[in-house]
């Protein structure tokens, strides 16, 4: 039916425009909703990774054999055999509290009004629905069945794996790994580890910590540490995490149940914390400081702001007179440039490198509570890195560690960052003494006369003797004019 109008001097008139605009207040103002609540909770910390960061390698981002959590419950295939392994898992570990499923939950429903001041099962997974930052398609109950299951599964994992690798004689331990689907498959242990660093693949750690203190105190003894201990000797057999986890529990960690775990997001943002907890940056410029660094990481194109404050390569600061040494620190971030030396504690780049240092980028760029370290480094070994040879002298330096072909290293670093924001670069007063060690010529020359006249000592000879005789020609010279 067509709206009628009339003209007049002023503006047109359109027949029935109140109805109009009552229709237009009623839709919008069902949309809204009864008051403006963001989709974002300040607990948000569980994020589906960006479709343009995916992009750039999806497959790094997605579990490979289980589903942890909501996020990628839909069924596939490739996860169902795991889902068996999960209720499998449930049912030993009932079996150990020697409790039915019934009594569990109900069990479990009594710790948490003890623990959350009244706040049974129901509450507290619609309080482990901020967590996350996807709306998630479940209904309460679905979800606190996959928090439980799914919390369970990993308690259970990291008991049994570390009693297995400690050959702890425990017989009911014993007698379920001999059936253990994950426990005897040797690539199996990998892949797991590999899904349970993904960012999309997290449980919030109050679901696991409160899971793991009831079942703790329901079960026949246990190891007396805090989950996250457990969790850390969990992921220590793996060789690019071994000195992370082992030197954040000798500095952390105690052994007993008192050990804080509040600041605690999660098991990514646990093993994050492990790599950069005695981190101690050079100051970094702010919003209001001229030298004020604004990243854009995308190569084609890199500035969106002030100057950016570059280095030259590994192999340029090399015949410039910088030194290489690879760092004595545990820590991987606690990068040094003192006298000339560039100190760098040494990167073990194998096959869950990237994996990991992506995931860890990516919760960093969508997580308002964490600083952005470990996206920081990536941009520093960046610029140290722009070719073949400069992954080869790094590597010479035993400063990476690296299990890839050169030309796979050279890559890890020149796109792992891209489409990232770095608001605060936590290496720019570094960069800023390495440019200025750099553009002191002399530092230059004295590298070319110590490469070319004494590498080795064949030329300190060859240079010593060629003195000499300059000497001795310089004397027979003067000796025969002064006669």
């Amino acid at each position: 039916m067509a709206i009628e109008t009339e003209c007049s001097p002023d503006r047109p008139y359109i027949v029935g425009e109140d109805n109009l605009i009552e229709a237009l207040k009623e839709s919008m103002s069902k949309k809204l909703g009864p008051a403006a609540k963001s989709p974002l909770t300040v607990r948000t910390c569980i994020f589906k990774v960006p479709p343009v960061l995916r992009r750039h390698k999806p497959e790094a981002y997605e579990p490979h054999v289980i589903s942890i959590g909501p996020i990628h419950r839909d069924g596939r295939k490739q996860f169902q055999r795991m889902e068996t392994v999960k209720l499998w898992y449930l049912k030993t570990l009932l079996s150990r509290m020697n409790l039915s499923l019934e009594k569990f939950i109900d069990g479990f429903n009594e710790f948490l009004l003890h623990e959350h001041e009244e706040k049974g099962i129901i509450e507290f997974g619609k309080g482990a629905r901020d967590f996350y930052e996807e709306p998630l398609d479940f209904n309460d109950k679905e979800f606190m069945e996959i928090m439980i299951l799914d919390g369970c599964f990993v308690i259970q994992l990291v008991r049994k794996f570390i009693a297995h690798w400690e050959n702890d004689d425990d017989p009911i331990l014993n007698e379920e790994k001999e059936d253990d689907p994950i426990l005897n498959m040797d690539c199996m242990f990998q892949y797991v580890c590999h899904d349970l660093l993904l960012l999309e693949n997290q449980l919030p750690w109050s679901v696991l910590s409160c899971l793991y203190r009831f079942t703790l105190g329901k079960s026949n003894g246990g190891p007396l540490f805090g989950f996250s201990g457990l969790l850390l000797r969990f992921f220590s057999p793996l060789s690019s995490l071994r000195k992370y986890c082992d030197s954040y529990m000798q500095d952390h960690m105690k052994p007993d149940l008192k050990v804080d775990e509040n600041g605690v997001l999660h098991i990514l943002d646990l093993i994050r914390t492990s790599i950069v907890f005695s981190f101690q940056p050079s100051k970094s410029s702010s919003r209001n400081d001229q030298n004020y660094l604004w990243w854009f990481a995308e190569k084609e194109e890199k500035e969106i702001g002030p100057e950016i404050q570059e280095i030259p390569a590994a192999t340029a600061l090399s015949e410039a007179g910088v030194k290489f040494e690879r760092g004595s620190d545990n820590n991987l971030m606690n990068i040094e440039f003192k006298d000339g030396v560039l100190t760098i504690p040494e990167l073990a780049v194998g096959e869950l490198t990237e994996p990991l240092f992506r995931n860890l980028i990516a919760f960093e760029q969508c997580y308002h509570g964490r600083s952005q370290q470990i996206t920081s480094y990536a941009v520093f070994m960046d610029k140290l890195i722009n070719s073949d040879k400069d992954i080869k002298l790094l590597s010479e330096k035993k400063i990476l560690a690296n299990w890839l072909s050169v030309e796979d290293g050279s890559n890890f670093f020149n796109k792992l960052y891209i489409d990232t924001i770095v608001k605060e670069f936590h290496y720019d007063k570094l960069c800023a003494e390495v440019n200025k060690y750099y553009q002191v010529g002399w530092h230059k020359q004295l590298e070319i006369l110590t490469r070319d006249h004494f590498a080795n000592p064949w030329k300190i000879i060859s240079l010593i003797a060629g003195i000499i005789l300059l000497v001795l020609t310089l004397l027979q010279t003067i000796f025969t004019i002064s006669q």
